[in-house]
């Protein structure tokens, strides 16, 4: 057998955990999507660069810890106030706020829903910090989509009807 192989991985009851929770992360996106296209209008007038959001979507996908975004984001206000805002409804401490509000509250959604539907989930203990990680990787993914398509368009109109849809 083959040592780099997860055994776990191949047991029914974590392909079945798996499964719930991509269904349940899926249920989650329309919502994720609208508060990122919301969000990101908040940087029409701003001189925000592209590569700005991939390097924040880089230490998302590369840390999958909250508060190391959440550190990272605080960075990046304070060195960079015309880009990320000091003020507290400017698009820095709104993303903070997003992640620690909206997104860690469907990341208990879907905790709720993995567990309603498979109650003696396998490391059902890890899975509140799986949901919150993937879903701020996606929020981030979005946030990034949305700033690239108001950034090019000039249209961040469109993404404030987006985010009322």
């Amino acid at each position: 057998m083959n040592a780099n192989v997860n055994t776990n991985a191949l047991e029914p009851g974590p392909l079945r955990r798996d499964l719930l929770l991509q269904e349940a992360l899926d249920r989650q996106l329309d919502t994720l999507v609208r508060q990122a296209n919301r969000t990101a209008a908040l940087l029409e007038k701003s001189k925000m660069e592209k590569s700005q959001l991939r390097n924040l979507l880089n230490v998302a996908v590369t840390s999958r810890s909250p508060e190391v975004v959440i550190n990272f984001i605080r960075y990046q206000i304070a060195r960079d106030k015309d880009k990320w805002s000091l003020e507290q409804k400017g698009f820095g401490h709104t993303v903070i706020g997003d992640l620690r509000g909206i997104v860690k509250e469907l990341a208990g959604k879907v905790v709720e829903d993995v567990t309603a539907r498979m109650p003696d989930a396998p490391q059902a203990e890890t899975l509140p910090d799986i949901a919150y990680a993937r879903l701020m990787q996606l929020y981030l993914g979005y946030l990034n989509r949305a700033f690239y398509y108001g950034k090019e368009t000039g249209d961040f109109e469109r993404l404030r009807e987006g985010a009322n849809a």
